[in-house]
Order: structure tokens, then sequence, then C-alpha cells
């Protein structure tokens, strides 16, 4: 009777644990062929650090620590990521090595301080052999959801070129994770990320990218950061 009451228990804990979005088999096989492997370079800078509890694995992100809000504590509240170790530069060559979709049994084998109900890319960065994730959205439901995450932080085309070109005083703000005003718009993306949202205005030649839900604002003339708006 025990036993039978100890194994209810263990399999509503495992239901409680189900992620929001359930990737079907056929999808997790085609996510599995298009990604497992893929050669790819970072497209923005992006902080390094550990996964919070789990400190054999590193955190990849291009927000800034106190924008992410993936893991929280038993009352509701947000529990930031560690501090970044690093910031890799745009160009990073990275290899895709597997789409780790959440299932109950999973969850509960990942450490509690971690984003334990989202999807994870495990992904391999040359000269460091620790695991690194790239965080996905629950919501992610199909191989062109994952690609579309995955592209916000990672391309198949190598842009180092591109970064070498920039003013040395722009390389240096990417690698600070700054925006400084006078930069082209490919500058402000490697340092900000991509953003969120963007308002282009053609005839005025003018766009207004947004991140972190507004937190973070950036104004563009003629393709060149003109004001930067940051909210504490």
């Amino acid at each position: 009777m025990r036993r039978a009451l100890s194994l209810a228990l263990a399999l509503l804990a495992l239901a409680a644990c189900a992620p929001r979005a359930t990737i079907p088999d056929a999808e997790r096989e085609r996510i599995s062929r298009a990604l497992d492997g893929a050669q790819r370079y970072l497209r923005v800078a992006a902080y390094a650090g550990p996964l919070w509890g789990d400190t054999g694995k590193v955190f990849l992100s291009d927000a800034p620590p106190a924008e992410v809000d993936l893991v929280e504590t038993p009352g509701g509240e947000p529990i930031a990521p560690p501090a970044a170790e690093r910031v890799l530069p745009p160009g990073t060559p990275v290899r895709v090595d597997e789409i780790e979709v959440p299932t109950g049994w999973l969850i509960s084998q990942r450490v509690v301080t971690t984003p334990r109900y989202h999807p994870w890319a495990y992904v391999k960065v040359a000269g460091d052999s620790r695991p690194h994730v790239i965080v996905l959205s629950q919501t992610a439901a199909s191989l062109e959801d994952v690609r579309g995450e995955l592209e916000r932080l990672l391309t198949a085309d190598d842009p180092s070129a591109a970064f070498a070109a920039l003013p040395p005083e722009h390389r240096q703000a990417v690698m600070r994770k700054e925006a400084l005003e006078g930069m082209s718009a490919r500058a402000l993306e490697m340092a900000w990320g991509v953003p969120e949202r963007k308002r282009i205005d053609r005839p005025a030649g003018t766009e207004e990218w947004s991140w972190a839900e507004g937190k973070r604002r950036a104004f563009l003339r003629d393709d060149r950061v003109e004001r930067l708006v940051r909210q504490r």
C-alpha cells in the first residue's frame, strides 16, 4: 500500500513538472535531424556564465543578467543568473550538439535552481570543455520555433569580418555589451542582440528598436544610432 502511494505521489510530481508546450515525437526527430551537429557562429556578443545552480554548465545569453527571468523562488520571485564569466565575441564558432526537450522525468533530474522546464540547446564552444546551454522558450513546439529562437543568437554566416571592420571604439563597446550613439545598426545588434521589436518609418529613414519589453530602446536614423533610452 505504501509502495503504491509513493508511486502515485511520484507520478503526480512528474505531471506537475510537465512543460507548457509538448513537442510530438515526429517533431523532435525533425529537430534532431535538422540541428544536431550543426556548425554555427555567434551572431551577437553573448554573456557566458554558470547555469544558475548547475555550475558544470555554462549559460549563454545575449541579455544582461538583470533582464533574465527564467528561474523563480518558491514564492515566485525571479532569481537572476550568476554574474557572467566572460563575453564571447560575434563570430565565435560553435557546434549545436543537441536540443534537449523537457519531459517530466528529465525535469526531475535537472538541478532545481535552473530553467529546468524549458528546452535547452547544448552547444560546444572551442576551448571550453563544459557544455554551453541556450535556454529556449517553453512555448517552442516545432522545428520552426526552435530554429527561430536559435537564430537570435546563432547564424550560419560568420560575422567575424563585419565585427573586425567596426571602428575600434565600437568593437570595444560590443565586447562590453554596450550600445553607443553613432553605431551602425549592425554594431548595435552585435552589442545588444536582435531586438524584440522594430518600428520602421522608411520615408523618414528612421527606426525604433526595443528590448526587454521596452526597457532598452534605440532610435536610428539612416542606419546609425541617434539616441538611446534605458530604464532603470
